[in-house]
C-alpha cells in the first residue's frame, strides 16, 4: 500500500509551493466569482453556500461568514496540493493548460451533485441563494474554475 501511494505522488511535488499556488488561485477565483455575479446578476456565491452548509440555516450568524471564507481558501489550497502531488504530471501541455484542464475536470466531475444542493441546501431552499442546477450557474462555475485552473497552472512551478 505504501509503495502504491509513493508511486502516485510526484517526486517533484513541492507542498509549500502547491499550497501558495492554491491559495493564490483561490483569490483569483474569488475575484472572478464577484465579477461574474455582477455581470450575470446570478448571485450564487461559494462562500455563502459554505455558510449554509456549516449551520444548516438560511440566515447563519455573521461569524460563519469568516469561517466560510477560511474554508473556501483552504479548499483551494487542498486542490492545489492534489493537482501538484498527483495529477499535474498526467495532464498534457504547458503548465497553464494543465491547470485549466484540472480546474474544468474538477467542476464537471462535481456538477452532477447540483440537483441535491438545490433540493437540500437551506439557503437555496429559502431563496437566499439562487438554484445551482441551471445553465447560468453552470457557465459561471465553468468560468470560475477556468480562472482557478489557469492561475494554479501559472503559479505552481515544480
Amino acid at each position: 500500500m505504501k509503495n502504491m501511494i509513493r508511486r502516485m505522488i510526484s517526486p517533484s511535488w513541492k507542498p509549500g509551493r502547491a499550497a501558495s499556488a492554491g491559495f493564490a488561485a483561490t483569490v483569483a477565483y474569488s475575484i472572478a466569482m464577484e465579477g461574474d455575479m455582477s455581470l450575470t446578476g446570478n448571485r450564487f456565491s461559494d462562500v455563502r453556500f459554505i455558510e449554509g452548509l456549516l449551520t444548516g440555516e438560511a440566515h447563519p450568524p455573521r461569524l460563519m461568514h469568516w469561517l466560510a471564507w477560511a474554508i473556501h481558501l483552504l479548499n483551494g489550497v487542498l486542490l492545489g496540493e492534489v493537482y501538484a502531488a498527483v495529477l499535474k504530471r498526467f495532464l498534457p501541455g504547458p503548465n497553464w493548460l494543465k491547470g485549466a484542464i484540472f480546474g474544468e475536470l474538477f467542476i464537471v466531475s462535481a456538477w452532477w451533485l447540483t440537483p441535491l444542493a438545490d433540493k437540500h441546501h437551506p439557503m437555496i431552499k429559502s431563496g437566499e441563494l439562487p438554484r445551482l442546477a441551471n445553465w447560468t450557474s453552470f457557465l459561471q462555475n465553468i468560468a470560475r474554475h477556468l480562472v482557478f485552473g489557469l492561475a494554479l497552472g501559472l503559479f505552481y512551478r515544480d
